[in-house]
């Protein structure tokens, strides 16, 4: 229904209603507002005075919204109309093509940022088909509608299992993509590392995975660039980065998790008003955060989980994103966040990552957003 409403309503009028929708949430949503706010505060690090600090978190909750609008959109757009409105910054994806000669293929990694779900789309556009893997993180119905829409553009999508960890390996390993979402550990077996003014828990999944497979990193972000109600995005794509394969082992992750999260800060910093993160990301309380990771979690999506810790060293998991793919992996590839609208077109939140969008206040557990699993190539 979101999806028929969205093909009809002129584009400025549907941001504007995504604006309201973004509003009322950051009103009705005091958990939500909270955690977004005390997220931004780190980012900031004092530098702006709290009535700003609060301007920009409520910015958060309208960016959420509008990604939602842009993801049930995203059926009835021609390729070539995403390929026209995202822009490339500093470097285009000649990165991906030389990835794809090396014959390793390439972990697209990402945060929670800008439209990171409707960009990641231009990867299936463009015929890079990065792997993802999802897992339910909402009702069924929602679950079932927010994947129509993300296949709508040829997508690889399949629900988390151990099979499907072992393709998902496989394709990266035979030269293909893989889609990765790391600036939260949702299922608390991350590593401790200091990000931006504090310590925060982070995945180490994509660090594994590439360490594993000799693939290299290739970071990316997509920012919003509709201030005037426009439709463009620019997408930033990075130098890759390969993280060494030594004896030590501890070391070779803890230095690749060093350049995974020198590029979450510089990401996260462009425009803080659009990481759309609405989960606590520096958190003193483990205790509640791992009881909630339990819960969330389904037996399947646990077996799946525990059964593959230890094969080549990797554990894995989804979206947008919260189940761990490699020790430690939100394998997402991009997926939208945006929790607003969908409250209002469908009675749920909707966004890349289930777990990221603020559909209504559920206290301090995981947000119900629309993900229902991970991407990795934008929302």
């Amino acid at each position: 229904m979101a999806s028929r409403i969205a093909r009809v309503v002129p584009l400025k009028l549907g941001y504007a209603l995504s604006d309201r929708v973004g509003d009322l949430l950051y009103w009705r949503s005091p958990s939500y507002r909270r955690n977004v706010i005390e997220n931004l505060r780190h980012v900031y690090r004092g530098d702006i005075t709290e009535p700003l600090l609060r301007r920009q978190a409520r910015r958060v909750f309208r960016t959420s919204s509008r990604n939602f609008w842009d993801l049930a959109r995203v059926p009835y757009l021609h390729p070539s109309t995403i390929d026209r409105i995202v822009t490339y910054g500093e470097h285009d994806l000649s990165l991906l093509d030389a990835a794809r000669a090396s014959g390793k293929g390439a972990v697209i990694l990402t945060a929670h940022v800008g439209a990171f779900d409707f960009g990641g789309q231009l990867f299936y556009v463009k015929q890079y088909n990065p792997y993802t893997l999802t897992a339910p993180t909402v009702g069924e119905f929602v679950y079932a509608a927010v994947n129509e829409l993300r296949l709508s553009q040829g997508a690889p999508l399949e629900d988390i299992s151990p099979g499907a960890i072992r393709r998902m390996l496989r394709t990266l390993m035979s030269g293909g993509f893989v889609g990765l979402v790391a600036d939260r550990d949702f299922t608390d077996n991350g590593s401790a590392v200091q990000f931006f003014d504090a310590v925060a828990s982070l995945p180490t999944g994509p660090v594994r995975v590439a360490r594993q497979t000799g693939a290299p990193i290739i970071p990316f972000i997509v920012l919003r660039n509709d201030g005037g109600r426009r439709e463009r995005y620019t997408m930033y794509i990075r130098e890759p980065f390969y993280v060494a394969r030594t004896a030590d082992e501890a070391q070779d992750v803890q230095q690749g998790l060093e350049r995974m999260v020198a590029f979450l800060e510089w990401g996260i910093s462009q425009a803080p008003e659009q990481w759309v993160m609405f989960q606590r990301v520096w958190t003193e309380d483990g205790a509640r955060r791992r009881r909630w990771s339990t819960r969330t979690r389904t037996p399947r999506t646990r077996r799946a989980t525990d059964d593959v810790v230890g094969i080549g060293g990797i554990d894995a998991s989804t979206v947008p994103g919260a189940e761990q793919a490699v020790p430690d992996v939100a394998l997402e590839t991009a997926t939208t966040t945006t929790p607003t609208a969908a409250s209002i077109a469908t009675g749920v939140g909707v966004g890349t990552d289930a777990e990221t969008q603020p559909v209504a206040d559920a206290g301090d557990g995981p947000g119900p957003g629309i993900d229902a699993g991970s991407d990795a190539s934008g929302s």
